[in-house]
């Protein structure tokens, strides 16, 4: 037997004892899937849903504003929001969009599927030479590298979808390189090789971010980014595709309940579970049935709240959303000896 399973058979005994405190399940608004958007099945094999705004779907919506000949024209989206939202996989829909209405095929490239889409990570280190250059293995010289174009310039080149992730978590001398480019010239010159490469046809960039990321900065991004990406949709968790998607009514109701408080400021919470995380509740309790998924979970969210990225409160109200899904049964009582969150079993080996 392993440890895990030792400590959910302890939790098991406990609630033989009638120990448990099992909190009555709140009555939620139902979570209709026909509110999730339209089904796009990306080439990876994984399923979005995507939303609409005002009635137009957004990827439709982004498309719209770009001009896919004169990328000079194109108005850039930010797609904002908390982390687990699916920023990023909004934005593989809308390269996916933007690749078939310019007539391609899904392609591959370094063993997966490809549709014009890279993505680009950097963070505090980084450096002006994040969007110009890398340095690679020489295919035909063992042991020595050689100067290679960074995905930027080569999306640049080929008039490919780019996304930024988390650009407040970069050096501004790094964003401050691409002024250039997002200033309507969409060019870029490259000192190392003296060339100034120009955006070919189809070239789109999206940013996506978590707006207050970095704790103290006067402002997310450099101020002239807000006029070179105009455009900003704040993405939201798409509650009822994760309905559609086969997750319990009853826990995404109570997830989006505990979210639209948060929204509106009715709790001051700042953080709670997003779909990201409740999908990986549900498919963990798939695998591996209720009581061991949501005992991993309480041991994440007790990781992020020692650590500080969550509140006590915050972690608080995520045990209540927890009972309002009707978990409550798995409660352990104050005098159970067992390592907890709220009452919740923490899976801890021992």
């Amino acid at each position: 037997m392993s440890a895990l399973d030792a400590a959910l058979q302890q939790s098991d005994e406990v609630a033989a004892d009638g120990d448990l405190a099992a909190t009555p399940t709140a009555a939620l608004p139902a979570v209709d899937p026909e509110d999730a958007g339209e089904p796009v099945s990306l080439p990876d094999g994984r399923t979005i849903y995507v939303p609409r705004l005002h009635g137009r779907r957004v990827d439709e919506l982004a498309c719209a504003l770009l001009d896919l000949d004169v990328p000079a024209r194109s108005k850039f989206l930010r797609l904002t929001g908390p982390p687990g939202t699916g920023k990023s996989q909004l934005a593989r829909a809308i390269a996916l969009a933007l690749w078939r209405r310019r007539g391609l095929h899904v392609i591959e490239r370094h063993g997966q599927p490809f549709y014009g889409f890279v993505e680009i990570s950097g963070g505090p280190s980084s450096d002006e030479y994040l969007f110009r250059h890398e340095f690679g293995p020489a295919a035909d010289r063992a042991g020595e590298i050689r100067l290679i174009d960074s995905a930027f310039v080569g999306a640049l080149r080929e008039g490919w979808t780019v996304m930024i992730d988390e650009p407040n978590a970069i050096r501004d001398v790094a964003l401050l390189s691409l002024n250039s480019v997002f200033d309507g010239r969409l060019a870029l010159y490259l000192p190392a090789t003296a060339e100034t490469v120009v955006a070919a046809p189809g070239f789109n960039a999206l940013l996506a971010y978590n707006p207050g990321l970095v704790s103290g900065a006067s402002s997310d991004l450099p101020d002239a980014w807000y006029s070179r990406f105009p455009a900003t949709l704040e993405v939201t968790s798409n509650w009822p595709a994760l309905v559609a998607l086969g997750a319990p009514q009853q826990l995404v109701a109570a997830a989006a309940e505990l979210d639209r408080r948060r929204i509106a400021g009715d709790d001051g919470l700042a953080w709670t579970p997003q779909f990201r995380e409740i999908e990986a509740l549900w498919q963990m309790a798939e695998r591996v049935g209720e009581r061991a998924a949501l005992a991993l979970f309480a041991s994440n969210l007790a990781e992020r709240a020692q650590a500080g990225a969550v509140s006590e409160a915050e972690a608080a109200a995520a045990c209540r959303m927890l009972d309002e899904a009707g978990y409550g049964r798995y409660r352990v009582g104050t005098g159970a000896r067992i390592a907890s969150l709220h009452g919740y079993p923490r899976a801890v080996t021992g």
